[in-house]
């Protein structure tokens, strides 16, 4: 996890975790509103200047029933440039057996349960933050990895 992104989880969890308690059709969600959701709720924190553009969020998905999806999420500016991009992945299944989010969706554990489960998700897709041209002139140390520990992420 990289700096940023854990120190934000930190902070805001908490508006993720209600925003998903609130949410009646969160069993029909996917992952890239998930990854929106979470980016939304995480990193686009009222303290910071950079916000990031949910809404221009791109899905690449080069897998068929089963595989990888990487996520670029751009800066909320003009005309953002390579260094203004967030990239995350989530690796997906084809069955609730070997899909995270399907098998949350079809499990039959209590509601609170279930927001522990989307909760984890989302660390986990916020964990896979990078920043790739995060390097040279344009090198942010908090966008340099830490070692998350502990249920929902605390870095050690």
């Amino acid at each position: 996890m990289i700096k940023i992104c854990k120190r934000f989880w930190d902070k805001n969890q908490n508006k993720l975790r209600d925003t998903l308690n609130d949410m009646s059709d969160i069993d029909g969600c996917d992952y890239k509103s998930l990854v929106k959701l979470a980016i939304d709720k995480i990193m686009n924190d009222d303290s910071t200047i950079t916000q990031w553009d949910i809404d221009h969020i791109t899905e690449i998905d080069n897998g068929d029933y089963q595989g990888t999806l990487l996520y670029l999420i751009p800066e909320k500016t003009y005309q953002p440039s390579e260094f203004e991009y967030l990239m995350a992945c989530v690796g997906y299944g084809s069955c609730s057996g070997c899909d995270t989010l399907q098998s949350i969706q079809c499990g039959c554990g209590s509601e609170e349960g279930k927001i522990n489960d989307y909760m984890t998700l989302c660390r986990d897709i916020i964990s896979t933050i990078i920043k790739p041209y995060n390097c040279g002139w344009r090198e942010d140390k908090e966008y340099e990895a830490v070692e998350p520990d502990g249920v929902f992420g605390e870095a050690k």
